[in-house]
């Protein structure tokens, strides 16, 4: 039942790129050039929803908090995530929306994104030994590390608990709605 529900639930969240732009790596490029901001629009309202929905979900106990499942934050979760920043930026399509864009007439990106994934993350798996004996992993390390204190077992930047949801989650949807349509017009020499 777990695989058909996820099946389904996955369905509904690809038919919601869809329809939001988010598999179109032109509308990615755009948005990331400021040209057009529908889909940062789209996203701080659903990063602001969900944090509500989160925070109802905790208040009423339908919510479990121990399904959340905290990274550590270290220098080598920095570095990726400048390497993932860059690979989003060439490539106009990050692995949220790949497959989307690759059903939605972006194959060739939607594939390349797939497979440079699976090739990225077998890579770091050989290497992962090698960056941990160099202490990769060991420096900036900030632990377990949230926003919002949630949990004894996490460290956090603000100590406002789950009601820092519900805060996050208000003032990103006032930034969404807030947002103009067209931050500036392009002067990306990529255009002209």
């Amino acid at each position: 039942m777990n695989i058909i529900l996820a099946i389904i639930l996955g369905s509904f969240f690809g038919y919601a790129l869809y329809k939001a732009g988010a598999s179109n790596s032109d509308k990615i490029l755009s948005m990331l050039r400021l040209e057009n901001l529908y889909l940062i629009k789209v996203i701080l309202f659903a990063i602001g929803f969900s944090s509500i929905l989160i925070f109802i979900s905790i208040q009423l106990d339908i919510f479990d908090i121990s399904h959340f499942n905290i990274k550590e934050t270290n220098l080598g979760v920095i570095i990726g995530g400048i390497i993932f920043g860059l690979g989003f930026g060439l490539g106009g399509t990050c692995p949220g929306t790949c497959v989307a864009a690759s059903t939605s007439g972006y194959l060739k990106k939607g594939l390349t994104t797939i497979l440079g994934g699976l090739l990225g993350a077998f890579a770091f798996s050989l290497s992962y030994g090698f960056f941990k004996d160099i202490g990769l992993f060991d420096k900036l390390n900030f632990g377990k590390l949230t926003l919002f204190k949630i949990s004894e077992k996490y460290q956090s930047i603000f100590s406002l608990g789950y009601s820092g949801l519900l805060i996050m989650g208000i003032i990103f949807m006032i930034i969404a709605l807030a947002l103009p349509m067209n931050f500036r017009k392009s002067s990306c020499p990529i255009n002209s």
